[in-house]
């Protein structure tokens, strides 16, 4: 078993699936003596308790919710002077400005309110490299298949039952706020950025660190192999059974799709999108200096993009534009976005700033 770092070099989000409401399930206010505001999600439990758990103030309460009232005016009605601490579970700084109708993508936190990355993300983007790296160059009829001839049959026979990967947890504060944009491949006459589907989200913030365990284990995939009566399949095993040879597969895959990226953009000329491309060349910069083996640069989580999330691996079979394009899109006929480049969308937020990258290195002291 491994400690490995992760360190947050843009904002990352996991998302717990739940979509808050502003001034009912959490609330602005301003950072005393600053120009700044966070934002404060609400405690059910603490209202109660300002609430005296009295049955007549529930009902208010829940009348106070179905017709959308500023949760911290209801507050005030019986507790005059109360400060958001004394309502709130968590904080987090603002870096955007705040609509009514605002609701907030929430991060995924465990039981005792630390945010964190779960293993099976960290596994998901790993498993993305590998299969990756493993197809390029070759053709295959469909995607079916290369799951099937490289990690197994059935998931009961996937490769990567044997990859064991533990959520890294982040201290609490860690959180911001920001908040989405698309920024779109268009005709020229158009603006490449769209506000219209602008979404808050809450994030781990950059330059956040933690730890998390993984281990290939070794033994038990030996002992499966031996009761399954087949041979195991040394390649896919080689790139990860050692943390160096499995950074330099994720460092090598992330650079590609990152180079990939720069030379898409760097034909869009449009100020947005040399924005755009200035991000993903300082992004480069740090997948570059991580050559020695011993860290490595991912992406993970909401907003990383089509390439990212699939390793744009499909890109290579034959039928991709044929099959695979139509069934992504949205458009499933794929008329109304017949003229544009697949994928036509980035997500990034208000600064052109990218999100989800992350670095992952052995400690030090290890």
């Amino acid at each position: 078993m491994s400690t490995l770092k992760i360190e947050t070099l843009t904002p990352v989000h996991v998302g717990s699936g739940n979509l808050l409401y502003n001034n009912t399930d959490f609330v602005e206010a301003k950072i005393k003596g600053k120009d700044k505001y966070f934002l404060a999600i609400i405690s059910e439990e603490k209202i109660w308790e300002l609430l005296g758990k009295r049955e007549e103030h529930m009902n208010l309460w829940l009348t106070a919710i179905s017709k959308r009232e500023n949760i911290k005016e209801f507050i005030r009605r019986f507790i005059p002077d109360a400060k958001s601490s004394d309502y709130a579970k968590r904080k987090m700084k603002l870096f955007s400005s705040l609509g009514k109708t605002d609701t907030l993508k929430e991060l995924i936190h465990n039981g005792m309110g630390y945010p964190y990355i779960p293993g099976s993300s960290i596994k998901g983007a790993i498993r993305t490299a590998v299969l990756a790296s493993l197809v390029s160059g070759k053709q295959y009829p469909s995607a079916q298949k290369v799951e099937k001839e490289l990690f197994g049959q059935n998931p009961n026979n996937d490769i990567f039952r044997f990859l064991q990967v533990g959520d890294a947890y982040f201290e609490k504060g860690s959180e911001i706020a920001i908040r989405l944009i698309n920024l779109n491949i268009r005709d020229s006459k158009e603006e490449l950025k769209d506000m219209s589907k602008s979404q808050l989200v809450e994030t781990i913030g950059e330059k956040e660190s933690a730890t998390f365990q993984l281990k290939f284990a070794q033994n038990h995939y030996q002992l499966f192999a031996a009761q399954n009566n087949r041979h195991p399949m040394i390649l896919p095993i080689k790139e990860i059974q050692t943390i160096e040879s499995l950074f330099h597969l994720i460092n090598t895959h992330t650079l590609k799709l990152v180079a990939e990226e720069i030379e898409i953009w760097k034909k869009v000329e449009k100020t947005e999108g040399k924005s755009y491309v200035k991000n993903m060349e300082s992004i480069k910069k740090e997948i570059e200096a991580c050559a020695d083996g011993k860290s490595c640069i991912l992406r993970i989580g909401h907003a990383s993009g089509w390439r990212f999330i699939t390793g744009a691996w499909t890109e290579t079979l034959s039928n991709f534009q044929s099959d695979i394009v139509p069934v992504s899109r949205r458009d499933k006929g794929n008329y109304k976005y017949q003229g544009y480049p697949f994928p036509k969308t980035r997500r990034l937020d208000e600064g052109d700033y990218l999100l989800g990258f992350v670095k992952l290195s052995v400690p030090n002291d290890k």
